[in-house]
Parts: C-alpha cells; structure tokens; sequence
C-alpha cells in the first residue's frame, strides 16, 4: 500500500519556537534554531521514501474563514514577528526543495489542506503528523496520527480506548467543551466528563437535543444544570461546530514526491548561506543517500 505523510509544519516549528533551546544567530542577525530544528526533524527516511509527503502551513492566522464566522477565533494569539516570518518563509522553501508537497493560504489552516488530502489518497496509508486534537475527528482505518512531539501513534481503537469516542464525534466533543487555544468557548458547565458521557450515550449533539426535546433526563449529574447551559447555548454550539469541523473541499493536487541530487545541492548551499551547515551535518549526510 502507498504511504503518505501530511505534516502539521508550522506546529513542529512552533514547538521549538517557543521551547527552551540554544541560541543560533546568522551573519544577517537572524535566530535561525527554530528552523534549524525544524530541518532536522523533516530529514526522516520515511518521508522521502514516500509515494506523497504534504507539508501544511499556516498562513490564515487573521485571515482564515473562521475569522468571518466569528472575529474571537485564535483572538488570543499574536501575529508573526518578523523573525517568524523570515524563518517559516526559509522553512517553506526547503520544503519544496525536499520535494514535498507545500499547501498554505489565507483563507485556510494547515489542518484543513490536511484534512483536504485525506479522500485524494483514499488508496494509500496515510499518517498525520501533529499533536492538534482537532485533526483526530480524520482518523479512519487508512489514517492515524503520529505526535510530532513524542512520536505516540493514535489510531480508531486508541481513540476509543482512551477517550472513549469515535472519530466523527471528536467535532461534537470540541464544540461543547471548547478549545482555550483556539478562543473557543464551550458550553458553560459541561466538561470533559459530561460532554464523553452524552455523546457515548446518544452519539451526536443532535441526537442529546432530540432526547432534550423529547423530555428525556440526561444520564449525567446535574442534569438539569446541563440541559439549561445546553438550550440557552445552543447557537454557541452550532458556530463552534463549524469551527472546528475541517474543511475537506480544498482543491489539492497531489504530485508524487521526487527528490534529487539538484534538491540536495540547493539544500546544501542554502544551509551554508544561512551560516547553519555545520549543525546540519548530519541531517545533511541523511539526505545525501537519499536520492530518488
């Protein structure tokens, strides 16, 4: 079976961003260890051996569709600086000269190019690279998730063993909790407890608001607390649904990964350029075997 690899990039840049690390600055004045670890994550056999390896952006932060949904979402989070603009762009042009499939825009985020490749390579075993819980309502029996931190796997049964849902649930399950990184808020009252005990007992957020109407008691404590937060929170729900349900109509165009030894040469050069050749020696000696 092919195999495919859509990775979460600005997630794993992102991490070490923000993690403590040492402090590597070019000659034009510029932090550069954000992406140099970036680069040395990305140099993974298995994505060079694969038939397509995505490399998803975020560009949309300000400008994503959920923006016009509503103007609170991800309001908490600064825009790029300039040194985060300059390395993603870096970032972004090594991806293609790895040969991988760069998807970024403003109107989207990387988890919906992502979510947007999962019918394209419908024939193929597909892992997700992230730790964005959004992206586990994709999983399915020819795609799981692999933490870009840890490199745990999650799959169906995972998820069911440990969270005790289904895939097509984990919407309904963000929309009523909420999701503090996004800006999202839940419903008040409900947390992790109550909104997995409703959705094992009746499946769906419409299906809890059928048995409300039908003047079923919910299987939960409190439960009149809850059905009250639940109809007087109901448009909330809605609009955190379509905010957290990925789009999956992107048109993608997915080319079969090639990488060269002219892939290579950029890449070399472009490291010595940057003033980060050295500390990418290693990663360096990685790709020069693994020409196609």
């Amino acid at each position: 079976m092919k195999q495919a690899h859509l990775i979460d990039i600005s997630a794993v840049f992102f991490r070490y961003y923000f993690a403590p690390g040492p402090s590597i600055v070019n000659d034009e004045g510029w932090e550069v260890y954000p992406l140099l670890a970036s680069l040395r994550w990305l140099v993974q056999p298995a994505f060079f051996h694969a038939h397509v390896t995505v490399a998803a952006f975020d560009e949309s932060l300000g400008s994503c569709f959920r923006h016009d949904l509503d103007p609170e979402y991800k309001a908490n989070r600064a825009l790029p600086s300039e040194d985060i603009i300059y390395q993603l762009s870096l970032l972004k042009s090594f991806c293609e000269h790895m040969g991988f499939m760069v998807l970024a825009g403003d109107e989207f985020e990387a988890d919906d190019y992502i979510a947007s490749c999962i019918d394209p390579l419908s024939d193929a075993q597909v892992t997700i690279h992230s730790r964005d819980k959004d992206l586990r309502q994709l999983l399915a029996p020819n795609v799981t998730m692999q933490d870009s931190a840890n490199g745990s796997v999650w799959d169906e049964a995972r998820l069911m063993t440990e969270v005790g849902l289904k895939p097509e649930q984990i919407v309904d399950f963000l929309s009523l909790v909420g999701d503090a990184s996004d800006n999202i808020e839940g419903v008040p009252g409900v947390g992790v407890k109550t909104a997995t005990c409703l959705l094992q007992h009746y499946g769906s957020a419409s299906q809890v608001y059928a048995a409300i109407d039908a003047g079923d008691a919910l299987p939960v404590r409190g439960a009149k607390r809850i059905q009250t937060a639940l109809l007087e929170n109901k448009p909330r729900l809605g609009l955190n649904q379509q905010l957290t349900r990925l789009r999956k109509d992107i048109p993608v165009s997915l080319a079969p990964l090639a990488f060269n030894q002219d892939n290579y040469l950029f890449i070399d050069a472009l490291t010595q350029e940057l003033g980060i050749h050295r500390p990418m020696k290693k990663a360096l000696e990685t790709l020069a075997g693994l020409y196609i």
